[in-house]
């Protein structure tokens, strides 16, 4: 079992839509590779980790890094591990509102600080989440998405 995460900045003009394809084309093709992970997006940043068999979790990075709807893709860690940590994740996908925008980045932070972090994709991966739901949450116009994969 492997383990990648990366992150990225959103192109600018990004809208819901735009997400909703990447979201649906990520499903469609990971599902078909057997890849789980995490993909987060707030205030246009992404941060995802990837897990499955090294080949296709290295493809489906290969195919992140040509998608236009982001750049600076940026590797933050790749790893074996003994299993899969995002495999009992069910499918999500949370677009919030400014309402309660305060109480996903609150709840999120909660959940990053309380989730496994026994290899050095998942520190990474949770640092870097933490890291933009921090930085995001300064802004009025901030938004966010959360997908499981």
């Amino acid at each position: 079992m492997y383990q990648l995460n990366y992150r990225s900045i959103s192109r600018e003009g990004l809208e819901l839509k735009d997400l909703n394809d990447i979201l649906d084309e990520a499903i469609a093709f990971n599902a078909s590779k057997n890849i789980s992970g995490c993909l987060i997006y707030h205030n246009d940043n992404f941060v995802q980790i990837l897990e499955g068999e090294k080949k296709d979790v290295l493809d489906v990075y290969e195919r992140v890094k040509k998608d236009k709807r982001h750049h600076s893709v940026t590797l933050l860690w790749e790893t074996a591990v003994q299993k899969r940590h995002f495999a009992e994740w069910n499918m999500a996908y949370y677009n919030p509102n400014e309402k309660n925008m305060k109480q996903f980045v609150t709840n999120f932070l909660l959940l990053s600080s309380l989730s496994d972090r026994n290899s050095g994709a998942l520190l990474s991966f949770w640092a870097s989440v933490r890291k933009i739901l921090n930085d995001g949450s300064k802004s009025p116009e901030t938004h966010g998405v959360v997908s499981t994969i």
